[in-house]
């Protein structure tokens, strides 16, 4: 079967190199001029995709297996986050200084999901999102809809903000955004 496909793909291929889009600004050539070569050995190249075939094959089969062993519910139950500053009802200036605390969990860079570890998120106005839920982004259409990723694995972030009341909430993720843990929320007055 696999034979049969890699004859097919060649055929469509010669076929593709065969096909002249005419310049209407150019003079046409004389076809009879151009030779077309046939691949030197059908059964190599044929071979050379099973081989490409399989590598492909067994990168996905690697990433599913990744993506198998890695289960959310594995996190740490008792994973915490808090806010150290600002405190619930405090009157701050823009850029507004926040400082979070983490318990039972590392802190560490996005680059994967690993057990035990996992980085902050800070969202705006919009309250927590669920347990369990994904987090948008990180991108600036994310972040225009209040929602910041802490993906350098950091504790601190500043933030600008317009005067007005802010509800803040923190919570954890782990390297594809999804939350668990605690979270905590404050309400602050951005002068």
């Amino acid at each position: 079967m696999r034979r049969l496909i890699a004859v097919l793909v060649l055929g469509l291929l010669a076929l593709a190199a065969c096909e002249v889009e005419e310049d209407p600004d150019e003079e046409p050539e004389d076809d009879q001029d151009e030779e077309v070569e046939a691949p030197e050995d059908e059964d190599d190249e044929a071979d050379e995709d099973d081989e490409a075939d399989e590598d492909d094959e067994a990168d996905e089969a690697d990433e599913a297996d990744e993506d198998e062993e890695y289960d959310l519910g594995a996190q740490p139950d008792d994973a915490e986050v808090t806010f150290l500053s600002p405190e619930d009802g405090d009157t701050v200036e823009s850029p507004v200084e926040m400082e979070f605390e983490v318990e039972n969990v590392e802190l560490a860079e996005v680059n994967g999901v690993d057990v035990g570890e996992g980085h902050l998120h800070l969202l705006v106005d919009i309250g927590c999102v669920e347990d369990g839920g994904v987090v948008p982004g990180p991108s600036d259409d994310a972040e225009d809809d209040g929602y910041y990723h802490l993906s350098d694995g950091s504790d601190e972030f500043e933030l600008d903000l317009e005067p007005g009341d802010y509800e803040l909430c923190v919570q954890i993720g782990d390297g594809a955004h999804q939350t668990y843990g605690g979270t905590d929320t404050v309400e602050v007055t951005v002068e």
